[in-house]
């Protein structure tokens, strides 16, 4: 049996230019469309929560030794526990702040949800219920949030005062301060892990005000906003260090030998590695495979007898590369605590000491590439399937009088939208495993030529172009949505 790619129509933007006077590019009508009075509003309200967020940032958790936090990180340097964090969390450890959790709390619960709507009756029959049982599946969201929260602050103080390498003391073991014994006051720790929590809770509230008043999904919004505000900074460490600017400095005397230095040329492949990782990023997202519909009842009354089923390349988004992350990461939290419970000269002991030297603690080895590569195609595939539900939309076609030309309602149907899905899924797993796995082989293939590990690899990756992209490419689409909108409103 032949293995075919489906072909693909990636929907790229389409500007129209006329010397006509009624007739106006996109652009223009876009630029005419922010600055009316509705969408001016929303904008502003987006921005002012945005501004919110970013002020609680700066306000540091009650009980961090912040003088610890400072004396280590006083260079802007990126350690290992910035760079487990950030994938702990969604965001750097910019600082220790009562939000420093971030909104990843309240997309893994949403996650959760989601997954389990497959699995449970009760909440299957819920969201084919429409807006009351979508608001019953974000009320059940909103309380998953809750104990995740605080499971999360746990790990978040847990993570921060220890090596994620090696489970013993970091530079930061007395972020926290503790008891004269050397231990940790658990009222403290406790108290600490609710005032988290509670940041985390905040912030939902925050980004559901977003969605409802301003523009854009409130959770992607700030996630986004959390990415992009930690970029300036670890370009100026990286500049910083390399001495790009007197290696520019000797260019403008003459000396161009400076222009073929191993760092100018890191530099160059960076911002061109950036420049093609977001245009096959947009590429990605914006593929789709449509899908011909027809409709028999329709015919009959002289209506629309035709419409589309459009399937993305990339179905599931960047929730395979956040699981395969997690799984990964898991190692590293569980292990340390493993093995302060079991012997270390029993079997088991020595064991999990064999782990410590294995690639699951290095993400420079080729190993841990291929196995990330593996798990987000996996992943890819099974998530497709709970994201699309063939079944179901085989069920609701034959329902609505609507088949594919050629395809006979029911179970050919589902089998056929199963194996075009599959096919698009797998292409699109490859692209998005590479996608994930280029920051990691460029950070490891810059350090051997510069010597240099660049700390822009810690707020920029596979996921993080994917997310940004993801929410640029969504706002524009909702800001098109309501200029359609306000066309019709003209002659309503």
């Amino acid at each position: 049996m032949r293995f075919k790619l489906p072909k693909l129509k990636i929907g790229l933007p389409r500007f129209r230019f006329t010397t006509s006077t009624k007739s106006y590019n996109s652009q223009t009508s876009l630029w005419r469309l922010i600055f009316t009075k509705e969408v001016g509003k929303k904008i502003l309200f987006t921005l002012f929560i945005v501004f919110i967020y970013r002020l609680l940032s700066a306000v540091p958790l009650p009980g961090i030794n912040m003088d610890v936090y400072l004396q280590q990180f006083a260079d802007k340097s990126s350690s290992q526990i910035n760079y487990f964090l950030t994938v702990f969390t969604g965001g750097s450890l910019e600082t220790p702040s009562i939000v420093g959790l971030g909104i990843g709390v309240y997309i893994t619960a949403s996650i959760i949800i989601q997954l389990l709507s497959s699995i449970v009756p009760r909440l299957e029959e819920l969201s084919k219920e429409g807006n009351r049982g979508k608001q019953v599946i974000d009320q059940y969201t909103r309380y998953l949030t809750v104990p995740l929260s605080f499971v999360y602050s746990i790990g978040y103080l847990f993570l921060a005062t220890q090596d994620p390498t090696t489970g013993q003391a970091s530079p930061l073991s007395n972020l926290i301060p503790r008891l004269p014994d050397g231990s940790f006051s658990i009222p403290r720790v406790l108290f600490m892990a609710l005032v988290l929590t509670a940041g985390s809770l905040f912030l939902m509230w925050l980004s559901e005000l977003i969605t409802e008043n301003g523009i854009g999904n409130g959770s992607s919004i700030l996630i986004m906003v959390s990415i992009l505000s930690n970029v300036p900074a670890f370009i100026g460490n990286d500049l910083s260090a390399l001495n790009i600017a007197g290696a520019i400095g000797q260019v403008f005397q003459g000396r161009f030998e400076f222009l073929t230095d191993p760092s100018m040329v890191a530099v160059y492949l960076i911002a061109i590695g950036i420049i093609v990782l977001t245009i096959g990023t947009v590429i990605m997202s914006e593929s789709t495979r449509k899908i011909q519909i027809q409709y028999a009842r329709r015919e009959r009354m002289g209506g629309e007898t035709e419409s589309v089923l459009p399937l993305k390349l990339n179905q599931s988004g960047v929730l395979p590369i956040i699981f395969a992350s997690a799984l990964l990461t898991f190692p590293r939290v569980i292990i340390p605590i493993l093995e302060r419970i079991v012997d270390p000269v029993s079997e088991v002991g020595r064991f999990l000491s064999s782990l410590n030297t294995s690639f699951l603690f290095d993400s420079t080895q080729p190993a841990y590439w291929v196995i990330y590569f593996v798990a987000i195609m996996l992943l890819s595939l099974l998530y497709a399937n709970i994201a699309l539900k063939p079944e179901q939309v085989a069920e609701n076609l034959q329902k609505s009088g609507g088949f594919i030309p050629g395809i006979r309602p029911g179970k050919t149907t589902e089998s056929y939208i199963s194996i075009t899905l599959l096919r698009l899924t797998f292409a699109g797993s490859i692209f998005l495993g590479v996608i994930a796995l280029i920051p990691l082989v460029a950070g490891s293939a810059l350090f051997q030529l510069s010597g240099y590990q660049f700390t822009l690899f810690s707020a920029i990756g596979g996921t993080s172009i994917l997310i940004v992209v993801g929410v640029i490419l969504d706002t524009i689409r909702q800001l098109q949505s309501l200029r359609a909108t306000q066309s019709y409103e003209r002659y309503l």
